[in-house]
């Protein structure tokens, strides 16, 4: 297994997560004739590592899957192996409107499968490709305001929808949503308007007021337990979580006391802090807390490999976005957190020390940008075995918890 693969979400006009779009790369290290793939064969190798090795639920429980397809596979009909209720057919720009390339993704059309044009830009000879297209990406890097302006007025006539691709700021985002497009992907909902002058609201307070007891080490197991039975939200949602599949337990728990118990401290603290995080994100994109979850898992599986403290790993990924979430400089948004560990403090200040190294890694990852990744990879001995292996275990645990 020597690739290394990621995803990115794509989200429509609610925040809610509506797919993602596969991240590949071959390991950069090889020196091979292998290493420079071509569009083909990397998305086969895509498609056979997703689905018959990783499984479809690790690389994403809900939602659907944009993979490129090149003009060969099309015409190959390789999307006849893949489920059409989850997958999308994302042709790349370099696909011209062929007549055998029209003819494939018209059945694949007729079969239910939905296609979308990848970094699109519209052009007369390719008027067939548009009428078959459910979906048209228009990247945000690669035109101004007035020639994405311009394309969008091109689409109108065309029963489809548009997704605005590589949107970076909120500015941006606005600028999408207020054309009328029902699809973003990119880092805007990591970076919304910061606010240096404003001041948590009463809700947030609360919930931050909260997690300071769940993670003041003072606290005891019965404040956990009278914390969650004293909130409705927190008691249902806690219980819920406990009698869930994730969990596989055989009889049915109704007691906080004994769902606390069962778990033990440690573990509920950690539930807790996904719990309150989660809340603290809700009206925000949900990928949001998903990502929230994510950095933190992955950041404990890979603590090992950094040589840091597993559970200060942990905090270091779930506390990463918190800025965001309250739309706060992180200076000023971790004055509300001074329990955390002060080396996780600095690196989210952006100071040099090795949570810093840790974090750079899992959002060069998390970018797809893998040739960056790799120089930490190999200065930290990593393969790309155990970085798929540790990515998506944190993908499906945060994916369990959002699903249920």
């Amino acid at each position: 297994m020597d690739f290394l693969i990621g995803r990115q979400a794509i989200l429509d006009r609610k925040g809610k997560v509506f797919g993602y779009e596969l991240l590949y790369r071959e390991n950069p290290s090889m020196k091979t004739s292998q290493t420079n793939l071509d569009g083909d064969t990397a998305t086969l190798r895509v498609v056979v590592n997703t689905f018959l090795n990783l499984g479809l639920d690790k690389v994403a429980k809900k939602g659907r899957i944009f993979i490129n397809f090149t003009e060969d596979l099309i015409t190959e009909k390789l999307f006849e192996t893949l489920p059409k209720e989850r997958i999308v057919i994302e042709v790349l720009e370099t696909v011209k409107a062929k007549q055998e390339v029209i003819k494939a993704l018209k059945e694949a059309k007729l079969n239910g499968y939905t296609i979308a044009l990848d970094d699109f830009v519209f052009e007369e000879d390719l008027q067939e490709l548009v009428k078959l297209a459910d979906i048209i990406k228009i990247d945000f890097l690669e035109l101004s305001k007035e020639e994405i302006k311009k394309e969008v007025e091109k689409y109108k006539k065309y029963n489809l929808k548009l997704l605005a691709e590589k949107v970076e700021t909120e500015e941006d985002y606005k600028f999408a949503l207020n054309l009328g497009f029902d699809y973003f992907q990119g880092f805007f909902f990591e970076k919304p308007e910061i606010e240096t002058k404003k001041d948590v609201p009463a809700y947030q307070a609360s919930l931050i007021k909260a997690l300071r007891i769940v993670n003041d080490p003072s606290s005891q197991i019965e404040d956990l337990i009278e914390l969650i039975s004293g909130d409705f939200y927190l008691n249902s949602k806690f219980l819920s979580l406990v009698n869930s599949p994730f969990f596989g337990l055989r009889n049915k728990i109704t007691s906080i006391k004994k769902a606390v118990t069962l778990l033990g401290e440690a573990k509920t603290r950690k539930w807790l802090n996904i719990l309150y995080i989660s809340q603290l994100a809700e009206n925000k994109p949900e990928e949001l807390a998903i990502l929230s979850t994510v950095r933190a898992k992955f950041a404990s599986l890979l603590a090992e490999n950094f040589s840091v403290d597993e559970e200060n790993a942990y905090m270091l990924g779930m506390y990463s976005l918190i800025d965001s979430l309250l739309e706060l400089p992180m200076e000023k948004a971790l004055k509300e957190f001074d329990y955390l560990n002060e080396d996780i403090k600095e690196a989210l200040l952006g100071k040099d020390n090795i949570y810093k190294q840790l974090l750079d890694f899992i959002i060069l990852y998390e970018k797809g940008d893998f040739d960056k990744a790799k120089e930490i990879m190999d200065k930290f001995n990593l393969t790309p075995q155990n970085i798929n292996l540790y990515y998506f275990e944190a993908v499906e645990f945060a994916d369990n918890i959002y699903t249920m």
